[in-house]
Order: structure tokens, then sequence, then C-alpha cells
């Protein structure tokens, strides 16, 4: 359940996911790589543009999966209060975000928006990060780069300089499903842009700017995403991978109207106090298979509430977490909201106190 929450609140910050958690663990084994002792921001950045949102999203290769995350409030809002909070090492992400700034001279409070694209190939996804709003010299792209904890060599690609970090690092996992991460590449794009992911889609971005290739992202994927709320601290929209609706067809009729899904969109949104929120609409093909996944989803929830809400305080959290599901459907659509107030957010962080040892 911790590694849950940590990685929803990860997502909400995916640049520094994918570079300060390394750094700190690098930054103990190395000197500073940068001789600044401190980065302070000039001026206050503005609020992300829609307009920018959607000029990245043109940008991206042929992608299953898309997220544009409010990179100025993640950094600006949310990152000074997540050193308070001990879900799953989230309090020492932030600290080591703050500690690769300082060893880089990179400022994330400059990043404005950040927008991912992820293309999946059976079990395994490529991705790429598009952030807009710093424009990093040679230097600080040096810095960063080391900061990933491994070499790197440099390429020229259609004029631009492509850096390729040499890692053997394991990439994250769900289940059967894997993120590439052996072929890591970082360009600088200018206008304040930078691509940060694997080298093919980083490549693919590049053709995309200087006119060799359109961007890839169907005009479906574009209007699922415009659908979500576009404050939210993430929206996202993904197309199902065939693999999993074969599996899901293949696990009985509890779980035959997950393979009617076509498209799932929505938003991750964190609140003041730290509270989290999901709210999806998942699309199916027609209102018949709409229901009865909201039927499925509903017997489930219930299910769970009957298994865990026995009065055991333990399990009970669960129970009360499982309240706060919410599940409606509309036409071919079914609406799925989950909020984590912060006081269950606390009980389901809260470390029990190991008993005493018995005196012999």
């Amino acid at each position: 359940m911790r590694k849950f929450f940590s990685a929803a609140l990860i997502f909400s910050m995916i640049i520094s996911a994918l570079g300060g958690a390394n750094a700190q663990s690098a930054g103990q084994r190395r000197a500073p790589a940068s001789k600044t002792e401190a980065v302070k921001t000039s001026a206050k950045p503005k609020a992300p543009s829609a307009g920018i949102a959607d000029e990245l999203v043109a940008m991206l290769p042929a992608s299953d999966i898309i997220a544009v995350v409010d990179a100025n409030r993640a950094f600006n809002e949310l990152l000074p209060k997540l050193t308070s909070l001990a879900i799953g090492g989230v309090d020492k992400l932030a600290k080591s975000i703050q500690d690769f700034t300082l060893k880089t001279g990179v400022d994330p409070a400059r990043i404005q928006t950040a927008v991912i694209g992820v293309g999946m190939e059976g079990s395994q996804g490529s991705g790429v990060v598009l952030i807009h709003g710093i424009d990093p010299d040679t230097t600080q792209i040096e810095a960063a780069v080391k900061e990933f904890g491994s070499e790197f060599k440099t390429s020229d690609y259609k004029g631009v300089t492509i850096y390729n970090v040499l890692s053997k690092a394991k990439g994250p996992s769900a289940g059967a499903f894997s993120l590439k991460t052996d072929d890591l590449a970082l360009a600088a794009l200018g206008r304040q842009r930078v691509a940060l992911g694997d080298m093919k889609m980083v490549k693919q971005v590049v053709d995309v700017q200087t006119g060799a290739a359109k961007g890839g992202v169907s005009a479906a994927m574009k209007g699922a995403l415009n659908e979500a709320r576009a404050s939210a601290l993430v929206r996202f929209a993904l197309v199902v991978p065939e693999t999993l609706r074969a599996e899901a067809a293949n696990q009985g009729d509890l779980f035959k109207s997950v393979a009617a899904i076509k498209m799932i969109l929505g938003t991750f949104d964190v609140a003041g106090d730290l509270g989290l929120s999901l709210d999806a609409v998942i699309r199916t093909a027609s209102q018949n298979d709409a229901t009865e996944l909201e039927n499925g989803l509903k017997g489930l929830v219930g299910l769970g509430k009957d298994i865990f809400g026995s009065g055991d305080p333990k399990t009970n959290l669960i129970a009360q977490l499982l309240d706060q599901v919410k599940i409606g459907s509309k036409v071919n659509d079914v609406a799925l909201s989950i909020s984590l107030p912060r006081e269950i957010l606390d009980q389901l962080t809260k470390k029990e106190t190991p008993p005493s040892a018995e005196k012999k």
C-alpha cells in the first residue's frame, strides 16, 4: 500500500523521480559536480500555459500513455511540503531534489510544464519526458547527467547534441509490465525545452521538431487528454494494452468486462494538506459494456468491504479506504473516483510501535 502512494506522489513529480532519486545516491559517492552553493529563483515562474502543453503533446511520438504535469505547482507548492511526509521515502526524495539543484545549478523550480509519453511494445514501455521552463547550458547538462550515477557520451543528431547515459540499472516495473531505461538520453531542444527518455523516442522528438516527421499522438488521445480537468496536478489518457485486455479476457467472467475497456482518462491531484484524489473515466465500446463494468467494479468494492470491514483495526482501515471509492456510469463511460483525505493517509503511513521485549 505504501508503495502505491509513494508512486503516486513521485509520478506527480516525474522529472525528479527520474533524476532526483538517483542524485541522492550518486551524491553520496562523488564530490559535487558544481561549485554552486545556492540556487535562487530570480522570479516566480508563470503559471503553465495550456497552449504550451498542447505544443509539447504535439511533439510526442506515437504513445499509448500520455500525461501532462503542472510542474510549476509540483516544485513550488508541493515539494516544500513533502519533506515532512514520510511515505515510502518521499521525504528523502524531496531532499534529494534540493541536493540535485545545488550540485548541478539546474533549478527545477523554473520548470512550468512536463509532458510524458510512453509507447508500449508488448509488456515493455519506452518513454520520454518533455519539460518546458529551463534552458540549461552545457556545463549544467553534463553535471545533471553525471548525477544519474553513470557515465555518458555525446552524439550529434540533426544538429542537436544528445547526451546518452550509460546505465545498467533495472527499469521500474509493475507486474508483467516494465519501462525500458537501458538507453537513456537527454537533449536540450531550445526555447526552454528539454527531452529526457529512451534514446529512440528522444530522436523521434527531434525529428518532429526539425520537421522530418509528424507528431504521433492520435486525435483520439489528444481529445481524451483535453477532456480531463486542466487545473489538476496531473491529467492523463491511456489506451489499455492489447496484451492486458487479452489477459483479462482469459481470467473468467469476473474480469470479462475489463477486456472491453478502450481508453482511460482522468486526473490525479494533491490537496493543500497533501490529501490525494484520483478521478478517472473508463471508456468502453458500448453502454452495455459500461453497465457490466460498473456492476463488476461495484461488486469488487463490496466484496472488499465485506472482507476487510470485520472490525479489526488493521483491516478496518482498508474498508475505510474502499468507502472513498465512488463508481457510476453514463452511456459508454464508467466514472471512478477515489479520494484519500489526509487523516486516512496519516493512518496508512503511521508506524506501529514495536512491543517492548519481555524481561527474562
